[in-house]
């Protein structure tokens, strides 16, 4: 080989020996190199929420989970809270669901649930929109409405409660009208009921009115723009426009809402305490009272089973209508 071959094949050897040594380096790894970053990170992040989170996951074991599974093993038992439990196995359910009294108390409840539900989410819904389009004295609205909502309900409860007393200030001011027998609020049991809903929509609807309010925050002043120049008027644009548009908010709200109002309590024990007769009996003053008054722990149990597997169904049959279109789109 002369000089001049040696002089174009020399500097073909040190290009060609890189790509070899850059091979070599890539498959060093997967020949048992040392572990990828990533794998540590993931391990590393995995601690952190195990660390952070087992505080809420044990108060949530203590609080929730213990309770609801105490709740099924007392439900078969005979059980007075005191002396010692009998075994009775479904005999709670059976009597259960033989009781006419808590068929009135569910159909109570659902009543209350459907009726309070609707009434807040069209009050809210009415009053979101009207504060959103700054009618005059929005300012004002907003803050009466959400009066009720940073009010304790008991609170609240027993303000009615001394309002629609029969010597109250609203029967005193039906009288003022010539009206010589004004309606017994509370103790008529054709009138208790709608009294019931009426305080829990009036509880329920600033809530509901801040959430929507919230939520039409999102819908583009272009929409309504467009509908104006058409010619569309408020309440076309709120059918047409709004609702559509926060209609994900509409639907959670609606969930929160009537599950809220079928397990409620406070408000109707502070208003009725389920009276008069059992006209305003709902499911948990239904359960307080087989419970606690009469010691029946064991049929309150059962109770408050039957309460979780009714606010279950309704959950997810409210989910699967309401929320379910949404995330299949």
């Amino acid at each position: 080989m002369n000089q001049s071959d040696r002089m174009l094949t020399a500097p073909d050897a040190p290009r060609r020996q890189p790509t070899a040594t850059r091979a070599a380096a890539t498959a060093a790894p997967l020949a048992g190199g040392p572990r990828p970053r990533r794998g540590r990170n993931v391990t590393r992040s995995l601690t952190r929420v195990l660390v952070f989170g087992a505080p809420a996951g044990l108060l949530m074991a203590v609080f929730l989970v213990y309770p609801i599974v105490q709740s099924f093993r007392f439900s078969v038992y005979d059980w007075d809270g005191i002396s010692k439990a009998t075994w009775i196995g479904l005999g709670n359910y059976q009597e259960l669901v033989q009781d006419a009294l808590f068929r009135k108390v569910v159909g109570n409840s659902l009543l209350l649930a459907v009726l309070g539900t609707i009434g807040s989410m069209v009050v809210g819904l009415l009053w979101a929109y009207g504060i959103e389009r700054r009618l005059p004295g929005w300012r004002s609205y907003r803050f009466l409405l959400f009066i009720p909502v940073i009010m304790p309900i008991t609170i609240s409860a027993l303000l009615w409660a001394l309002l629609l007393d029969v010597q109250g200030p609203v029967n005193q001011a039906i009288g003022w009208f010539g009206v010589d027998l004004p309606p017994d609020w509370l103790g008529d049991y054709r009138v208790a009921p709608w009294v019931v809903i009426f305080v829990s929509i009036w509880q329920a609807s600033g809530f509901t009115m801040l959430l929507i309010l919230g939520a039409m925050e999102d819908v583009p002043a272009e929409l309504h723009d467009a509908a104006s120049l058409d010619g569309a008027s408020a309440l076309r644009r709120l059918v047409s426009i709004v609702v559509p548009y926060i209609r994900g908010t509409l639907g959670t709200l609606t969930i929160v809402q009537f599950i809220g109002l079928l397990k409620a309590f406070d408000i109707v024990f502070a208003l009725t305490a389920g009276g008069p007769g059992n006209a305003t009996d709902v499911l948990g003053t239904y359960l307080v009272q087989k419970a606690f008054a009469e010691g029946r722990y064991g049929y309150g149990s059962a109770v408050a089973v039957g309460m979780t597997v009714i606010m279950l169904v309704v959950s997810v049959v409210f989910y699967r209508r309401l929320l379910g279109k949404d995330e299949e789109q």
